[in-house]
């Protein structure tokens, strides 16, 4: 268990200090950076294809894990509808050929591994492909930063800290820097902080493959800082907007809001999203939590877990934060935020795309359409949790798409939303 008690209150200190830890513990894997001597499989192409429908579930043997306790109550439930969508028999549009396909097929072709579709509470399909099995975690990617907006609305539910709060309070890593000093936390929670930062998967130099580098997410090259904080120590010191006024996706900004989360509860990351979250959710399998190799959570994108615990936090989600007792975790408030038109969260998301009038990005959620209240979890090569609430509908999928990001696999994806809203709204 680390200790990390830091200096915003004796008496909150001593308060966290007396809550029992429940059973984080290392996983027994160990990560040498090596997936697979034999093949070449390392910490130089593990997430390539076409090994990373494999590796994605190896993720233990690269960067050191924890992993999260589900708790000792009983998991919830996943009751199965009576009827089922066949994927076999729905057909799709294959955004690629123009061809009128399977869904099946349209799922080989985009790599998915698995797919949980949920409506009305019940599950109406669930698949495995690519040798995925239901009891083995599969890496998030960055559908991890939604885990931690709604542990951020927890932290502000107990009064830890606030919305409008400075983040430099609670980061000391920031703490003196001209470029954080109007960054609140409502900032970082919308990725509004006005940082430069430059998110380019293919540029080997962009600032996330130096930050990928910092963390053990690629090999480390002599000289670059030594995990998270010495990254964010040495970097992010440069303004490129003002605070609130342009939307600019870095993945790095969910880190430093698990920093935020850390000052203000005086407790390591992984035992706050354990204690507060994980063992509440009903979950059935232990969550993974890879770090930087120096103890800090990388929670942009290195949280894990089963698919089924993947269809339990969208359960979780389609209740509005309601658990599967009736407890509720995260306030019903903080889902009907995400959808509730903003024109400054509008403006703000103009920059990254000038033509989304419904869109805009909110507590580390993806809302493409706030009139249909739909919304998502989304992560690099194919990760998703896709959300109807008009439809009380979810669908969550893990995936190995060869390319991080893609306009096809985007589309592949909708053409297959698309196809199974419109078969629930024949029946």
């Amino acid at each position: 268990m680390r200790v990390k008690i830091t200096a915003i209150g004796n008496l909150l200190a001593l308060a966290v200090l007396a809550v029992p830890a429940l059973a984080v513990e290392p996983s027994p894997v160990q990560a040498t950076g090596v997936i697979d001597l034999e093949m070449g499989i390392d910490a130089s192409n593990w997430d390539i294809a076409p090994y990373n429908a494999f590796t994605f579930t190896q993720t233990d043997k690269i960067f050191p894990t924890l992993l999260i306790s589900p708790g000792t109550e009983p998991y919830a439930s996943l009751p199965r509808a009576a009827s089922q969508i066949d994927l076999k028999k729905l057909t799709v549009t294959d955004p690629e050929t123009g061809d009128t396909i399977s869904a099946e097929q349209l799922l080989e072709r985009i790599r998915n591994s698995g797919l949980i579709l949920i409506h009305k509470g019940k599950v109406i399909h669930e698949s495995y492909r690519f040798g995925l099995e239901r009891d083995r975690r599969h890496i998030c990617m960055s559908a991890s930063k939604s885990f931690i907006g709604m542990l951020t609305q927890i932290a502000m539910q107990k009064g830890l800290l606030e919305e409008d709060d400075l983040v430099a309070r609670y980061v000391p890593e920031v703490k003196d820097k001209d470029a954080w000093a109007d960054v609140t936390v409502r900032h970082v929670l919308d990725m509004r902080d006005g940082l430069k930062f430059v998110e380019d998967y293919e540029d080997p130099d962009s600032d996330v493959r130096r930050q990928d580098r910092a963390i053990g997410w690629r090999v480390r090259r002599e000289g670059d800082p030594e995990g998270l904080r010495d990254f964010v120590q040495q970097n992010l010191n440069e303004k490129a907007w003002r605070a609130g006024h342009v939307f600019n996706y870095a993945s790095i900004q969910t880190d430093i809001l698990g920093m935020v989360l850390e000052g203000a509860s005086g407790m390591p990351l992984e035992e706050f999203f354990e204690t507060e979250f994980w063992s509440r959710l009903g979950a059935e399998f232990p969550a993974g939590m890879g770090t930087d190799g120096f103890g800090q959570p990388i929670v942009q994108g290195a949280i894990s877990m089963t698919l089924p615990d993947f269809a339990r936090t969208a359960m979780f989600i389609l209740d509005k934060g309601r658990n599967h007792r009736g407890e509720q975790i995260v306030s019903a408030d903080f889902f009907d935020d995400l959808l509730t038109p903003n024109q400054e969260l509008t403006d703000a998301f103009a920059f990254f795309d000038p033509a989304a009038t419904y869109a805009h990005y909110r507590s580390q959620f993806w809302v493409n359409d706030t009139r249909n209240e739909q919304f998502l979890m989304n992560g690099v090569h194919g990760q998703i949790a896709f959300f109807d609430y008009q439809r009380d509908f979810a669908m969550v999928g893990f995936g190995s798409y060869p390319d991080a990001v893609s306009p096809l696999l985007t589309d592949s994806q909708f053409s297959l939303i698309e196809s199974i809203l419109t078969e629930l709204d024949a029946n």
